[in-house]
């Protein structure tokens, strides 16, 4: 009877790191690292742009310094800007997204990315999230007529 169980729970021991085994050599790769983000189609503008925006205009007064810092060691960027974020992401990548501007009109673009960094600008009127993203994928758009065009 004791042989019994100590079979019994060696079997069980087994099944339970053979699941454990199986889910963690499983295909997860970037998975759980994907985000859907809109950003509108007037970009890119380069992250020296940006960072000049926010060191002399009001509308970022009271910015976070240490997210600027970070955002000047990032170098040569681009960025694409959408609703409360700049998103931020080298030339390879900011070329798989559309840039168009039109009148009477703004285009809203999808697309799946990998967040690498969240930033926030800090404390200010109208907050900003910085977002590092990197492996691009184009999804689609949306075209949002303004009243009275």
């Amino acid at each position: 009877m004791k042989d019994k169980s100590v079979a019994a729970i060696v079997i069980l021991l087994l099944a339970i790191l053979s699941l454990v085994l199986v889910y963690s050599t499983g295909e997860t790769g970037d998975l759980g690292n994907k985000t859907e983000l809109n950003v509108y189609s007037e970009g890119p503008i380069p992250l020296r742009d940006i960072i000049g925006d926010v060191q002399t205009t009001e509308y970022y007064k009271g910015y976070d310094n240490q997210t600027l810092s970070w955002m000047e060691s990032l170098g040569e960027k681009q960025v694409f800007s959408g609703d409360g974020i700049f998103v931020v992401m080298d030339d390879s990548d900011a070329g798989k997204l559309r840039s168009e501007y039109v009148c009477d009109a703004y285009i809203v673009e999808t697309m799946e990315c990998t967040v690498l960094e969240n930033r926030s600008l800090g404390d200010i009127e109208y907050q900003r999230d910085i977002l590092l993203v990197k492996d691009v994928k184009y999804l689609g758009e949306e075209i949002h007529y303004l009243a009275g065009s």
